[in-house]
């Protein structure tokens, strides 16, 4: 059986490239926080643990949504939800601009950005690469969700200087119109949300296969997994685990890598730069570890890359009695090259594990524990510094989570699900009855 001929361009990597810029742009900001979180602290006078509490409260709002948005997405789309909550940004961040209260901040930023967030981030692009992707998923997921760390490294500087140019509030206000300016275009003129809506195949055209051999099938096609029987299967709850324990390391870092290294000595500028250079390397660290999980086990990649980071933390510490820049530099790259890719590598292992149409659905049920790590972890932090005054004993507690998640990897074995679609793709088909 031959195959049509293949279009020089798949248009897969379109869809890539428009999510990696919306990727950039808004977890760009997301992440960017820790930048705001210093200037608020200066302005309002607040405890840190009150002030993290914002971007907690944000969390938990994409642990409450996560299944819904998903579920959404699955029903949707892309065409039709991701303008929806670009506008749903753009009001939020409108409002944060005016707030003058805590309660209001926690109410604007908390609940009606972090919804934003949660419907134009992470859950919605992973199921939308698992539609359009299934041989090159990791690397296709890792470049759109490279958007991110590069996000970070411009605007969390950026952010930086639109504040002391202009202060916080109207920094908010620039990123109200921004957002919803930029990606609302891009998305109604590019995104598809599926492949087969203009006549393509997931990856581009099949290659010829041996005769006597079935076509690869995606593996939507072959498993189509109920998400009532993912909640009651091991990987899931695995899964979930890792996805907590990962959610806790990076959203600490996000919200008190800056103000901790300013706290140790570091000026805020330098903080603000390495912060952002956290986020560049970690879509360096999610391409690397997108592909090299393709041609490796998603358990083997995960653990290299979860050990790298356990290394780079480790560093962070060693700062705090020894404020030499070059350990801070290692804690950057080893963090950003190495546990960058896990975000990468969890989410491709889910699609493998829980493919089908209802895969969004069950993505946003396991990211319920993303958004109860990131926050407890946020806010952990900072209750751990009021009554510590160090952030010692809330890395230490990251790093033994960072520990237990390979444990969780293993016991979620992905690869078992790659060698049943890789073996149904091989199997002979059966001759028809005469």
């Amino acid at each position: 059986m031959k195959a049509p001929a293949q279009p020089r361009i798949f248009y897969g990597w379109m869809i890539v490239l428009v999510s990696f810029l919306t990727m950039l742009l808004v977890m760009g900001t997301r992440f960017s926080f820790g930048v705001f979180y210093s200037s608020m602290l200066a302005e309002m006078g607040w405890s840190r643990a009150a002030t993290a509490g914002i971007f907690s409260v944000s969390m938990l709002v994409y642990a409450v949504v996560a299944s819904g948005v998903g579920a959404a997405f699955d029903w949707w789309g892309p065409r039709r939800m991701f303008p929806v909550a670009a506008v749903l940004l753009g009001v939020g961040f409108f409002l944060c601009s005016r707030m003058t209260t805590l309660w209001q901040f926690y109410l604007y930023y908390g609940v009606i950005v972090g919804t934003g967030f949660t419907a134009l981030g992470f859950i919605p692009h992973v199921a939308l690469m698992a539609r359009w992707f299934d041989r090159r998923r990791g690397l296709a997921t890792s470049l759109a969700l490279a958007g991110t760390g590069v996000g970070s490294f411009f605007l969390a500087p950026w952010s930086a200087w639109l504040i002391a140019q202009y202060g916080w509030r109207q920094s908010y206000l620039i990123y109200a119109v921004l957002i919803p300016g930029v990606l609302i275009p891009l998305i109604l003129l590019v995104h598809r949300s599926r492949p087969e809506d203009i006549g393509l195949y997931p990856d581009g055209v099949p290659r010829p296969v041996p005769a006597g051999h079935q076509i690869p099938r995606r593996l939507e096609a072959a498993v189509d997994t109920p998400y009532t029987v993912a909640l009651t299967s091991r990987g899931f709850w695995a899964l979930s685990g890792v996805i907590f324990a990962i959610a806790c390391t990076v959203m600490l870092l996000t919200v008190h890598q800056n103000q901790y290294l300013v706290d140790i000595g570091f000026s805020p500028a330098f903080a603000a730069w390495m912060l952002g250079l956290s986020g560049l390397l970690r879509s360096g660290g999610s391409i690397l570890w997108g592909a090299l999980s393709d041609r490796m086990t998603r358990e083997t990649s995960f653990t290299l890359s979860t050990l790298l980071g356990v290394v780079g933390l480790l560093c962070l510490l060693s700062a705090q009695t020894s404020p030499e820049v070059w350990r801070v530099v290692v804690f950057v790259l080893l963090m950003g090259l190495g546990y960058g890719g896990s975000s990468v590598i969890y989410s491709t292992a889910a699609a493998e594990l829980f493919q089908g149409r209802h895969f969004g659905k069950i993505l946003g049920l396991m990211e319920i524990g993303f958004g109860l790590g990131a926050s407890l972890g946020s806010a952990l932090a900072g209750v751990v510094f009021d009554y510590f005054q160090t952030y010692r004993p809330a890395f230490y507690l990251t790093i033994g989570l960072m520990l237990i998640s390979i444990a969780g990897i293993w016991v979620a074995a992905p690869r078992t699900a790659r060698r049943t679609v890789e073996a149904m793709a091989s199997t002979p088909a059966p001759r028809p009855a005469r």
